[in-house]
């Protein structure tokens, strides 16, 4: 009996907004606040250097991507550059990430339901996943719509901000640092690399896009692109507005922005938006994160997790028992979680893989430094004996912002 395969039903619009849509997400909502108080009126450049040291990494995530184009995303470019074994040590972290990302963000979705009607935090946590895993199950072209619409919302509710904002540019001085200094700045940083786990869902999508040794690597970098220059507009627009010391206090602080220009209801329209943003944004986790299980358990040879790579579907067939599996461990963790200590576990075991996959990818040029190979689609230039420099860089850089996360946990900014 021929092995059942994901179907081929994604072209590079659905890919883009899915990376889009993955990054622009919770993060901008949930953690702007918190990054203002660390970064102070320069939160913007705490926006690029988070974008900087992701883009570098994307660029590694782009070849090997154009390379292996395999569901399993990091595990499948750390086994190819690094072993069987290390790939399995490093599946946990990054199956680990995925679930605890999707249970901190319901809980973001559950405060800003609250808002709206009153119920019981747990009893939204549960359906929000619940909701967001039945869309993956239906298919990854259902899950793309759902993905579209709301990223689509998303940016609407994000040009919102920008258009109110815009006149305010000027009004403070947007150079002027806080006590904290460059340490803000890069605390900042760290804080909000958060966001960019989107990159760990997209590449995920590869068995089930078309052409994606040509398609994922524009889209991840393509999309990376897209979100610091819609980042950074939106930190000098709310820093223009409230002030850093404001935003950093503010209950739902692009809702408190949008409140201060429009009144109640453009705060209301702001909530309903946020619940776009972070619902997409389960949803993207439980994909890649289903993804990842589908693969391992293909590759492994250990038995009882066969079940996982079981394909089903209304629409297109899916690793249905995958993503079951991942929402009720989702919903435990939802149910006893604290999105702050989440947010920041989340933060290291990124930091983890997205490292993994610079060395992967490192360690794969230096033995093939003498073979005489076709280059993949994507190759990423500045290279010196096959060793590329800007995949060196990101190592460097993601070292730097991982101590600086470390500084934010023992100094209790999170």
């Amino acid at each position: 009996m021929a092995e059942e395969k994901l179907k081929r039903s994604l072209g590079l619009w659905d890919v883009l907004m899915f990376g889009v849509g993955g990054i622009v997400g919770a993060g901008i909502y949930a953690i702007i606040g918190q990054a203002a108080a660390l970064g102070g009126n320069m939160l913007w450049l705490s926006f690029i250097i988070a974008a900087f040291v992701a883009l570098l990494t994307g660029l590694s995530y782009s070849e090997f991507v154009s390379r292996f184009p395999d569901a399993g995303g990091s595990f499948e470019y750390i086994k190819q550059g690094l072993g069987e074994k290390t790939a399995n040590y490093m599946s946990v972290f990054m199956v680990f990430t995925g679930i605890v990302a999707a249970a901190a963000i319901s809980i973001s979705f559950a405060d800003y339901f609250s808002r709206l009607i009153n119920v019981p935090t747990w009893i939204v946590v549960i359906i929000i996943i619940a909701l967001m895993a039945l869309f993956n199950i239906l298919g990854s072209k259902y899950s793309s719509y759902y993905n579209s619409f709301a990223t689509v919302v998303t940016l609407l509710g994000l040009g919102l901000v920008v258009v109110v904002c815009f006149p305010e540019i000027g009004s403070r001085n947007l150079l002027e640092m806080n006590d904290k200094g460059w340490t803000g700045i890069l605390a900042g940083g760290a804080l909000i690399f958060f966001s960019y786990i989107g990159f760990e869902d997209l590449v995920k999508m590869a068995e089930e896009t078309k052409k994606p040794e040509k398609n994922m690597p524009k889209a991840v970098m393509l999309s990376g692109l897209a979100v610091l220059l819609i980042y950074v507009l939106i930190a000098i627009c709310t820093i223009s507005v409230m002030g850093w010391e404001e935003l950093s206090i503010s209950n739902g602080p692009l809702a408190a922005v949008i409140e201060t220009k429009l009144g109640s209801i453009g705060a209301t329209i702001l909530v309903i938006v946020a619940l776009f943003a972070t619902s997409k944004t389960i949803l993207s986790n439980i994909l890649g994160t289903s993804r990842l299980v589908y693969d391992v358990a293909r590759d492994s040879g250990i038995e009882w997790m066969k079940r996982f790579t079981t394909l089903k579907g209304i629409g297109t067939k899916t690793p249905n028992f995958a993503i079951i599996a991942i929402a009720i461990i989702a919903i435990l963790f939802g149910l006893i979680g604290n999105l702050k200590v989440v947010a920041s576990i989340s933060n290291i075991f990124i930091f983890i893989v997205f490292g993994m996959v610079n060395v992967a990818l490192l360690r794969l040029r230096y033995k093939q430094r003498d073979e005489d190979k076709e280059k993949p689609y994507f190759h990423i230039p500045l290279n010196v004996n096959n060793i590329p420099i800007p995949t060196v860089i990101a190592l460097v850089t993601i070292l730097i912002l991982f101590g600086f996360n470390i500084y934010n946990l023992f100094q209790g900014n999170l």
